[in-house]
């Protein structure tokens, strides 16, 4: 059983009830056609980008393996992906109070497309690489977040700032997500098990304080903000 084949409903599904669980407490302080749109968008870009990142990834695991070429490609993929949610956020459309849930909602929609990019070597489905399943929600977890923390950059007009952390955070995520699926390759299964479980964690915690400090905050306008000071 190929688990490339399994995963492909492990990316809408789970983006789906992350955007309802993100969003369901916000109720009317968003546009829906916006929160629909960026979803769509957020699927359509993110294939196109993991489809020039599988192109450049897949011949590199056909070789030896450094750990330096992969910190490397794990910056610049996260830059890249930064960029581009950046750059659609960065839409004048999307600015009203509403702007970090569309950032949640075009990072879990950019995300869902990830897991034929992760398992496209077909993988054989086993107990030894059980954990893989989990990656594909690590991945959904940190681009929503970076989404909303990008966003919350933009409406405070500290584009620069937000977006370095960003890079940051996305750039541990791909350093997981590598080490995981290349330990699992050349058979190192306990490594690759603990990689994706790293990567759960850490996704897990960074979507944590994102929804529950971050957000509340970034919904808020700048005359509530002043009011906190």
């Amino acid at each position: 059983m190929e688990l490339n084949t399994l995963l492909l409903p492990l990316g809408i599904i789970p983006a789906l009830f992350l955007l309802y669980f993100v969003i369901g407490s916000h109720d009317g302080k968003f546009k829906e056609g916006y929160i629909f749109l960026t979803f769509v968008a957020g699927i359509i870009i993110g294939a196109i980008i993991y489809l020039i990142e599988g192109m450049t990834l897949y011949p590199m695991l056909t070789g030896a393996i450094y750990l330096n070429v992969v910190i490397v490609f794990s910056l610049i993929f996260s830059f890249l992906e930064q960029l581009v949610k950046l750059a659609v956020l960065n839409m004048k459309k999307f600015s009203d109070e509403g702007l970090p849930l569309y950032g949640a909602s075009f990072g879990f929609g950019f995300s869902s497309t990830l897991a034929p990019l992760l398992f496209g070597r077909t993988l054989e489905l086993g107990w030894e690489n059980a954990m893989l399943f989990v990656l594909p929600i690590a991945a959904l977890m940190i681009n929503g977040s970076t989404g909303m923390f990008i966003a919350a950059g933009i409406k405070r007009n500290m584009r620069k700032q937000y977006f370095f952390v960003a890079v940051i955070m996305g750039a541990v995520m791909w350093l997981y997500l590598l080490a995981s699926v290349i330990s699992s390759l050349i058979g190192y299964h306990i490594m690759s098990s603990v990689s994706a479980a790293c990567a759960l964690v850490f996704s897990g915690a960074i979507m944590y304080v994102t929804y529950k400090e971050g957000l509340p905050h970034a919904m808020m306008s700048r005359r509530e903000l002043r009011k906190l000071l």
